[in-house]
């Protein structure tokens, strides 16, 4: 005769699993200026790509938009957008002022030849949210 005995965790370390991997999973901790920025940025150039300007529009400092619109203008239409890719993020040391430098990788429906065009964006934050307040061209196929 065989007697099985199944040890039963303790509330204790039941609870101790649960709090550690809530940690280990990132919950409950405070998103910093960097981070806010980084997960701001990804969406607005991913908003970019696939043509969301719910995700794009309201992050454009209103003082930007007219250009902003002009230099994306028939993005989604005759211009598609194949892949964007941040290269480059600096951050000043207030953690107010940022430059990134974002590679789009595209095409024109008319055309079908792949170009690749480089800015730069300029972010400021504001009240805790990031702003992308500036758009200009360094390199690549002019847009």
């Amino acid at each position: 005769m065989s007697i099985r005995c199944r040890a039963r965790p303790s509330r204790t370390a039941i609870a101790a699993i649960v709090v550690g991997g809530a940690l280990a999973a990132g919950c409950g901790m405070a998103e910093g200026p960097r981070e806010k920025l980084q997960h701001t940025a990804f969406n607005f150039n991913e908003g970019l790509r696939w043509g969301r300007d719910a995700d794009v529009l309201p992050r454009v400092d209103p003082a930007a938009l007219a250009g902003f619109r002009e230099m994306h203008a028939g993005w989604g239409a005759e211009t598609q957008i194949s892949g964007v890719e941040i290269l480059q993020s600096v951050v000043d040391q207030k953690l107010d002022k940022a430059v990134l430098t974002v590679k789009y990788t595209w095409y024109k429906n008319s055309e079908m030849v792949v170009h690749d065009t480089v800015t730069l964006q300029h972010w400021e934050r504001r009240k805790g949210e990031w702003w992308m307040v500036a758009e200009e061209y360094q390199s690549g196929t002019p847009l």
